[in-house]
């Protein structure tokens, strides 16, 4: 009986996390069809934390085709056979797969693109994806002058992760936007409750966590 109990415990549990994945996925795509881009490379991003979000590969396995997942947990002590195995999820359900802060990693894999945290100096990788993490006017400019085709600004809003932190705000996000060269993606608190406000010039759609997870 107990057994019993548990599939069907589990059965709920990913329904519940794919009816998630698919509101997220229909917010991003409204958040796009609202802007002036038809060419970024995703509109949808799941990035990894080992400490919010423990098991990646339940996510990953929610994820509908042409979204992506970004690895980060860049301590991970098994790092590589941990992006494989991603890699392998991802290719199944036509997610896109990048890896964070390590190109070399990103390029011996194969893996669809890689993602610059703030600390690295962005690159053009071509053909392969490219992201890059920003929190600023400079450091958009830095990955557009790159070459980057995608920059993933934070934090928009408020997050629990960093609950002190001074967050953008919906217009102060929006203007960057604006005034990046290349398409830019919300990252920080954004979800499909708040994503509308994000709407304008540039914004290709979404980056988050805490969002693909079950509330």
């Amino acid at each position: 009986m107990d057994v019993e109990v548990n599939v069907i415990a589990l059965k709920i549990e990913n329904e519940a996390r794919q009816l998630r994945a698919s509101k997220l996925a229909a917010a991003a795509a409204s958040l796009k069809s609202r802007s002036d881009i038809d060419d970024a490379a995703f509109c949808l991003a799941f990035m990894t934390d080992a400490a919010r979000a423990p098991d990646p590969d339940i996510v990953a396995r929610t994820l509908p085709a042409k979204a992506a997942l970004i690895l980060r947990d860049y301590d991970a002590p098994d790092r590589e056979a941990l992006a494989k195995r991603l890699q392998s999820i991802c290719a199944d359900r036509g997610v896109l797969f990048l890896v964070g802060g390590d190109r070399a990693l990103a390029e011996k894999i194969g893996a669809d693109g890689a993602h610059f945290p703030a600390w690295m100096t962005p690159e053009s990788l071509s053909p392969m994806i490219t992201s890059a993490a920003c929190h600023n006017d400079a450091e958009i400019q830095r990955a557009g002058d790159a070459k980057v085709d995608l920059a993933l600004v934070s934090p928009v809003f408020q997050t629990r992760s960093h609950p002190g932190q001074q967050s953008l705000g919906a217009d102060a996000f929006k203007l960057m936007a604006r005034r990046a060269s290349i398409p830019v993606l919300a990252l920080g608190g954004v979800d499909e409750t708040n994503v509308r406000q994000l709407a304008g010039p540039n914004v290709a759609g979404f980056a988050a966590i805490s969002a693909f997870l079950p509330r």
